[in-house]
């Protein structure tokens, strides 16, 4: 076996130190991490029965709110919403929407009537590309088999975000991020809302 030449020797000593180094590195990150988290435990602890309350109180008054204005749709005529102390509630039109029996069967339409736009409205697993739908007129969607269904009127409370609000739900973005909670993607409907196009 051939000595190694003293610049190999170097290069691997070189490389040691970086290794050893880089450890270091990673095991003061994880021992900060590890503390900030212990820091954090008495402080959550003595906020989270009051944040719990607060969170059960402003749900029961955001539902008593949301009664009252299902209650009492001949208040929202005109204006269809109010404002009060940044709390807005009243109605307003859901977005308009397509829907279909069976897709299927609109495919074949589509393909039989509108082979020019196959691509555009259909994706290659054959199925329907619903954002596309909106852009047909009512007649050629009414001839493939599609309906245009106007949205409802619903009730809905909201309240601004105040500098406060913004705080807390970047503090809770960042805390799920770090703790890899993920919201569970939403089932595929087969129904699209249809934007409107300034």
């Amino acid at each position: 076996m051939a000595a190694k030449s003293p610049l190999m020797t170097t290069l691997h000593e070189s490389a040691r130190h970086l290794a050893l180094t880089h450890r270091e590195l990673t095991l003061r990150a994880q021992a900060q991490e590890a503390d900030i988290a212990a820091a954090m435990v008495p402080i959550l602890a003595r906020h989270r029965p009051g944040i719990d309350a607060a969170a059960e109180e402003k749900a029961a008054a955001q539902d008593a709110l949301m009664r009252l204005v299902q209650a009492n749709p001949q208040l929202f005529k005109r204006p269809r919403s109010v404002t009060v102390d940044g709390v807005k509630a009243g109605y307003r039109k859901e977005l308009d929407s397509l829907d279909w029996d069976d897709e299927q069967v609109v495919i074949a339409r589509i393909q039989a009537m509108l082979p020019d736009q196959v691509d555009l409205l259909i994706r290659t697993q054959t199925s329907l590309v619903a954002d596309a739908l909106p852009q047909l007129d009512a007649t050629t969607l009414r001839q493939i088999g599609v309906r245009q269904v106007s949205g409802s009127d619903q009730a809905f409370v909201s309240i601004g975000d105040s500098d406060v609000d913004k705080l807390v739900k970047a503090i809770l973005a960042d805390a799920a991020r770090r703790q890899g909670d993920d919201d569970t993607p939403r089932a595929k409907k087969g129904k699209v809302k249809i934007k409107e196009v300034a």
